[in-house]
C-alpha cells in the first residue's frame, strides 16, 4: 500500500492507510445485489439442463450468471497478470471458462459463485481484524475540554498542545495523555491495559486517552500530543506488528509462489497426457483437470497463518498486551524459562517499613528520631521511613546541621545531641558498637536494615522491605501449571532474592548482579533452555531484553529504552497479562497448526479423489476450496474467543486503609506486620495474610493469622 503523503503525524498516516484499506467498489458495495441474480440465473440454467432440450439457453444463462458473479475475481485476476503473479484467482477463472468448451457450463459458473462468496466471506473476516486498529483510534474522542482564561472550551483534540491543561468531566473519555494537577477521581482504563476494574487516581498521577473519568471533576496536564498517545501507539504497533511476519508465513508465501505454477502445468498434464499418450477420452480428462484446477487452489493454506496472527495480535491489544510482530506469538512456543528482574517487576518498587528492633529506645521514638532526620533527603528508604512515620501520625523534630554522606547514610543534629541514619557499613566505619547476630536475621527476612545511633551506641534498626505485587504470585503459579520454569535476575542482595524467591516458590534466584553481569546469565540460560524470555522495567533491564529470545517489558512503569527494546509490552501493572499472553499464543500457534494440516490433507485427499475420478467441479469448490477456506478463516477468529483463566482481583479487597496498630492503654504505636511480601489485612479481630482473601481457584491461601493483643498490657490493640 503507498501512501502519497511524505509528511503527517502518525495518527493522520493511520487514517489515511485505514480509508484506502475500506475503499471499496460498487460491486463490492452491492455485493448480493449481483449475487442473488446471479444465483437465481444459475437454478434456472440447472433445471433447462436437466428438464428440457435448450441447452444453448441453459448455457447463455450460466454465462449471464459468471458475468455477475465474476467483476471482483476478474479485476484481481488481471491485476495479478499484469503484475506477473499466478494466483488462485486465475486458476478459477481458467476452469470457470474452460468448463463451458466441455458443456460443464453450469459447474464452471457454480464454482465461480462459491469462489466469489468465499472471497467476500473472507474480507469480511479480515476486516473485522483490520478495523480494531480504527477502533483503537477512535476510543479517543476528537474533541478536549481546554482550559482558557474565559474557562472551559471544546476544542479539536489535534490542537492541544504539550502543557496545555484539560478538564475531565465526571463521565467523559479522557481525550489525551496527561497527568492530574487538581482533583482526584477514579478512572476505567480497560479500553489500555485491559484491567477490568476502575483506578484511583490523583494528584501528579499519569492518565491515558481513552479512560473514562468514573466520579469527579479532574483537570490535567497534557504531557503527549493526540499523535503520540498511548493509545496512537498501540494503534500503529498492531498495524506495524502485522509486517513482522513469523516463519510460517514467510515460508507459505514462499510456498505458494511455487506451488501455484506447478499445480497449473499439473492440472495441463492431467488434461493431455492421458488423452494423448493413452488415447483416453479428452472431454473426461480435461474435466479432471480443471477439478484439479480448482481443487488445489492454495487459497485455505495461504490463509492459515497471517489470519490467525492478525486475530490474535488484535485480541492481545484489547487485552492490554503490545505485541510487535506475529514472530513473538510464534517463538513463545519455543520458551521454556522466563527470567524476572525483582524491583519494579515482581515487587511495586515501593519501600515500606517492615520492621524495627529496639535497643535504647522504643520503636515509636526510632522512628520519629529517624523520620526527622530523613524529611530532608530525597532517598527512597528515607521517604519510606517519612511515609511510616506519617501514618502513625508522629511529629517530627526539628534538625540542625543537617548533612547527607552520599551513598552511605545522614547526619543531623536534635536538641543538640547528633544522630546518624545509615547502612551498617556507614555506622561500622564511624566505629559504632554494632549488635551481635540480628543481621543475619534481617537479611534472611529479605529486608534492608537501616540503623540509628547516636553516641558510638546503637538505638535501634529499621528494616525496610519492597511490598510484592499482588499478581506475582499467580503469575508464577500461573506458568508452574503451564510447565515453564522461572528464574529471578536481580542487583539486589542475594540473600533477599532468596526470600522473594522462596515466598513466590521461583525455581532459581540470582542477585547482587550488575547488568552486564545479568547478560552472562541470559547467556548461561540460553545454553540450557530451548528458549529464554525476560520480563524487566527499568534501564538496567534493557540489554537482558535484548539478548533473550523474548523481552517481555512491564509498561507501566517501564522506562522509554525499555519500552523500545522489547518484544511484548504489558500495558499495565497486571503481571498476570503475562500468563494471558502465553496462553493466547499458544492458543494461536495450536489454530495454525490445525489450519495448515487440515488445508494439505484435504487438498491432497480431493486430488486423489479427482484422478480416479471421483470428484465434481461443484464439490471440489463447495467442499474443497470454499469449504476449507471458510474452516480456516472461522477457525482463525476462534482466538477471539478466549477468555482469561484469572478474576479480577482488586488490590482493595486485599488491603486496608490501616497503616498502624495503636495501644491506647500503652499509648504505643506501631508497624503492621507483613506476611508474604504485603501488609498483613484485618479480619474478625485478627491480623491475616493477605492470601487468605483470595479465592483457592486462583492461589493456594495462607493461613497465617496474628491477634490482636498488646504484648505488654495485653489489652486488645487498634489498627488505624
Amino acid at each position: 500500500m503507498v501512501i502519497h503523503i511524505t509528511q503527517c503525524t502518525n495518527e493522520l498516516c493511520i487514517d489515511e492507510e485505514l480509508e484506502e484499506e475500506e475503499e471499496e467498489s460498487f460491486f463490492e458495495e452491492k455485493f448480493w445485489y449481483f449475487i442473488i441474480p446471479s444465483v437465481i440465473l444459475l437454478g434456472i440454467s440447472i433445471a433447462l439442463e436437466f428438464l428440457t432440450d435448450a441447452v444453448l439457453l441453459s448455457q447463455i444463462l450460466a454465462i449471464a450468471s459468471i458475468l455477475l458473479s465474476c467483476y471482483g475475481i476478474l479485476r484481481e485476476a488481471i491485476e495479478d497478470i499484469l503484475a506477473k503473479r499466478i494466483t488462485a484467482n486465475i486458476l478459477m477463472l481458467v476452469a470457470g471458462v474452460a468448463s463451458f468448451f466441455i458443456l460443464h457450463g453450469q459447474e464452471g459458473a457454480t464454482a465461480i459463485l462459491l469462489y466469489a462468496i468465499a472471497e467476500y466471506l473472507e474480507e469480511l473476516t479480515t476486516d473485522k481484524s483490520r478495523n480494531a486498529i480504527k477502533e483503537l483510534l477512535e476510543l479517543a474522542p476528537d474533541e478536549a475540554l481546554l482550559k482558557t482564561q474565559e474557562g472551559y472550551d471544546f476544542v479539536p483534540t489535534r490542537q492541544i498542545k504539550i502543557g496545555d491543561i484539560v478538564g475531565i468531566k465526571p463521565g467523559m473519555k479522557v481525550p489525551i495523555d496527561g497527568k492530574i494537577i487538581k482533583g482526584e477521581s477514579y478512572l476505567d482504563e480497560s479500553a489500555i491495559t485491559g484491567e477490568s476494574l476502575p483506578v484511583f487516581k490523583s494528584i501528579n498521577d499519569e492518565i491515558f486517552a481513552a479512560s473514562i473519568n468514573s466520579d469527579s471533576f479532574i483537570d490535567i496536564e497534557v504531557i503527549r500530543e493526540s499523535s503520540n498517545t498511548v493509545v496512537a501507539k498501540i494503534a500503529e504497533s498492531v498495524k506495524l506488528a502485522r509486517q513482522n511476519k513469523s516463519k510460517n508465513e514467510k515460508f507459505i508465501e514462499k510456498f505458494a509462489r511455487y506451488y501455484t505454477p506447478i499445480i497449473l502445468i499439473s492440472s495441463l498434464l492431467v488434461m493431455f497426457i492421458p488423452p494423448l499418450l493413452l488415447s483416453l477420452d479428452f472431454n473426461t480428462w480435461f474435466y479432471r483437470g480443471l477439478i484439479l484446477l480448482v481443487v488445489s487452489c492454495p487459497c485455505a493454506l495461504t490463509l492459515s497463518t497471517p489470519l490467525a496472527n492478525i486475530a490474535a495480535l488484535t485480541k492481545l491489544a484489547k487485552e492490554g498486551i503490545l505485541v510487535k510482530g506475529n514472530k513473538f506469538i510464534e517463538k513463545a512456543k519455543t520458551i521454556e524459562l522466563i527470567a524476572f528482574d525483582k524491583t519494579g517487576t515482581l515487587t511495586e518498587g515501593n519501600l515500606k517499613v517492615f520492621d524495627v528492633f529496639e535497643y535504647s529506645l522504643d520503636k515509636q521514638e526510632i522512628i520519629k528520631i529517624a523520620a526527622s532526620l530523613e524529611v530532608l533527603s530525597e532517598h527512597p528508604i528515607g521517604k519510606a521511613i517519612v511515609h511510616q512515620a506519617k501514618h502513625m501520625d508522629l511529629s517530627l523534630y526539628s534538625v540542625d546541621s543537617f548533612k547527607i554522606v552520599k551513598g552511605k547514610g545522614i547526619k543531623g543534629e536534635i536538641s543538640g545531641e547528633s544522630y546518624y541514619v545509615g547502612s551498617k557499613k556507614y555506622l561500622e566505619e564511624l566505629k559504632f558498637n554494632l549488635p551481635e547476630g540480628v543481621f543475619e536475621d534481617i537479611e534472611l527476612a529479605g529486608t534492608i536494615p537501616i540503623l540509628l545511633g547516636t553516641n558510638n551506641k546503637i538505638l535501634g534498626i529499621i528494616t525496610i522491605r519492597d511490598v510484592l505485587r499482588v499478581s506475582a504470585p499467580l503469575l508464577i503459579d500461573g506458568l508452574k501449571k503451564r510447565g515453564l520454569k522461572s528464574a529471578m535476575i536481580s542487583g539486589d542482595n542475594q540473600l533477599v532474592c532468596n526470600t522473594i524467591g522462596a515466598c513466590l516458590d521461583i525455581d532459581t534466584s540470582y542477585g547482587e548482579l550488575l547488568p552486564d553481569q545479568k547478560l552472562e546469565e541470559i547467556k548461561e540460560l540460553k545454553q540450557n533452555y530451548k528458549g529464554v524470555a525476560m520480563v524487566g522495567d527499568g534501564i538496567n533491564d534493557a540489554p537482558a531484553l535484548a539478548l533473550s529470545d523474548l523481552g517481555i517489558a512491564i509498561g507501566a512503569s517501564a522506562t522509554d529504552l525499555t519500552l523500545e527494546t522489547a518484544d511484548i509490552i504489558i500495558m499495565s501493572d497486571d503481571l498476570k497479562k503475562i500468563v494471558t499472553f502465553f496462553d493466547i499464543s499458544k492458543k494461536t500457534n495450536r489454530i495454525i497448526r490445525q489450519n495448515i494440516w487440515t488445508s494439505i490433507i484435504v487438498k491432497v485427499t480431493f486430488a486423489i479423489l479427482t484422478v480416479i475420478g471421483l470428484m465434481t467441479l461443484w464439490l471440489a469448490v463447495g467442499i474443497g476450496d470454499m469449504g476449507v477456506s471458510l474452516i480456516v478463516l472461522i477457525n482463525g477468529m476462534t482466538i477471539f474467543r478466549y477468555r482469561t483463566k484469572f478474576k479480577d482481583i482488586s488490590v482493595e479487597h486485599l488491603e486496608s486503609d490501616a497503616k498502624a496498630i495503636i495501644c491506647k492503654s500503652c499509648e504505643t504505636k506501631n508497624i503492621i506486620p507483613q506476611h508474604h511480601g504485603r501488609d498483613m489485612v484485618e479480619k474478625e479481630g485478627k491480623l491475616i495474610c493477605w492470601r487468605k482473601l483470595l479465592s483457592s481457584d486462583d492461589l493456594e491461601p495462607c493461613e497465617e493469622e496474628l491477634p490482636l493483643f498488646c504484648p505488654k498490657c495485653e489489652n486488645e490493640l487498634e489498627v488505624v
